[in-house]
Order: structure tokens, then C-alpha cells, then sequence
């Protein structure tokens, strides 16, 4: 790209010198947009080479999201190790960052957990309320410890997972869309726990927030469990 950029403004100065011997003011004029596109190519290169743009930093309510549900999967695991699965949403349904952010506020608690944990994303064929794209997506690491999807649960969910003392996988969730698709399957126990966003926060704030992540859990979030799953699906109507 960047050959192509300078072989052109190469050419327009070329043509302008041209033109200065037959008409001098449009080859001056030309030459010096010749010139004005040299200098902002080497500026482009300074910037890409020299100033490379910095990643944008991770979101701390996105942190919190999963600073939340990594605390319910390590209170639940066995002293034996495995792979989590991160499961996310279509690309055009959730960005990069937001991806990497979810990533992030894992690590420091699968860290400090008392076994090996390893962390494998997996996205969404389909959309968020589609059945069959789940089980597709799931059947990627069928022997996989735990689920975590931050893609909510579709209608019908209870099929997608068994139920009993050896559960596996153990299944939490954070449903942003506010849907209760997964209260049958959370009483049930196939489902260990759920994040929703808090009734009445103001969410417009999320991007600004700041502090630890059990701050900023508590102020914008609640986590549903077989306990309270009436409780908190009720709020969410």
C-alpha cells in the first residue's frame, strides 16, 4: 500500500513538473500537491514505525464482569485442572477490545486459583438466541471444565448441558440483553450462576468507571444462583 501511495504521488509530481513548461501556475500547483502528498506519507510511515497507536485499555466493567464470574468458577472447581471455555458472540456483535477485556479479568483470578486452568475462546456462529449455533459451538471442546458464555443463553437451553453432582461442564453466564432464557436451566443447577446487569444503574457511566472490580461489580451488576434466580429474573422484565 504504501508503494502504491508514494508511486503516486511521485506520478503527480511528475506530471506537474510537465505541465509547468506549458501552463506554469497548474504545474506549480501540481507539483506541490505532489509534494504535500510526499510528506504525508512519511508522516503515515513515522507514525506506523516510530509511533505505533496504542491498544485501547481494557474496559473495567468488563473486568468486573468476570472478575465476578471467575471467583463463582473457582469456588465451585475441584482440585483438578482443565479448559474454560470463553464463549462470545458473533464479531459484529462484540469487539475486539471488548473481547480482549472479558480475557483479561479472568487472568489475575485463574492465577492466583489453586489449580491449572487454561482459557480457550470460542465464538458464536449465529446469533445469541440461536440454539443450534450454541451446540455447534460447544461441541468444539466437549470435554471442556467450564463454560462461560458471554453471549447469554438461548430459549430451550436446559438441553444443552446435564444435570447432577458431576455436572460437566459448570456453566455461568452473563446475559447483557437482559433476557431470562436461563432461569429454568439456573434452578435446575445446570446452570452454576448468571451476571445481569443491575436494575436502575445507569449503564451510560460503565465507560468511565473506576476502582477494584468487587467495587464496580457491586454498583453495576448481580449475580443470580438457584437462590435468587426468581428474585433477580424478576428485575430483569
Amino acid at each position: 500500500m504504501t508503494i502504491l501511495l508514494l508511486s503516486a504521488v511521485l506520478a503527480i509530481a511528475g506530471m506537474g513538473a510537465w505541465m509547468n513548461r506549458r501552463w506554469p501556475v497548474w504545474g506549480q500547483a501540481t507539483i506541490a500537491l505532489g509534494i504535500l502528498g510526499l510528506v504525508g506519507v512519511v508522516i503515515v510511515q513515522v507514525r506506523q514505525n516510530i509511533l505505533p497507536p496504542q491498544p485501547k485499555a481494557s474496559g473495567r466493567c468488563e473486568i468486573a464482569v468476570s472478575y465476578g464470574l471467575a471467583n463463582c468458577l473457582l469456588g465451585d472447581v475441584s482440585d483438578q485442572g482443565g479448559t474454560v471455555v470463553l464463549l462470545f458472540p458473533q464479531r459484529r456483535n462484540m469487539d475486539e477490545n471488548t473481547e480482549r477485556s472479558y480475557e483479561d479479568g479472568f487472568v489475575p483470578a485463574l492465577r492466583h486459583g489453586r489449580i491449572k486452568l487454561n482459557l480457550k475462546a470460542v465464538r458464536l456462529k449465529g446469533e445469541n438466541g440461536d440454539l443450534a449455533a450454541f451446540k455447534e459451538a460447544l461441541a468444539q471442546d466437549p470435554e471442556a471444565a467450564a463454560i462461560i458464555s458471554y453471549a447469554g443463553m438461548p430459549a430451550g437451553c436446559e438441553a444443552l448441558f446435564p444435570t447432577g453432582q458431576q455436572q460437566k461442564p459448570l456453566v455461568y453466564v452473563y446475559d447483557s440483553e437482559k433476557t431470562t432464557r436461563w432461569l429454568g436451566a439456573l434452578k435446575e443447577g445446570r446452570i452454576r450462576a448468571v451476571v445481569v446487569p443491575r436494575p436502575g444503574a445507569d449503564l451510560r457511566g460503565r465507560e468511565k468507571a473506576a476502582g477494584m472490580p468487587e467495587a464496580i461489580f457491586e454498583k453495576y451488576y448481580l449475580l443470580a444462583t438457584a437462590a435468587n434466580a426468581d428474585e433477580v429474573a424478576a428485575g430483569q422484565k
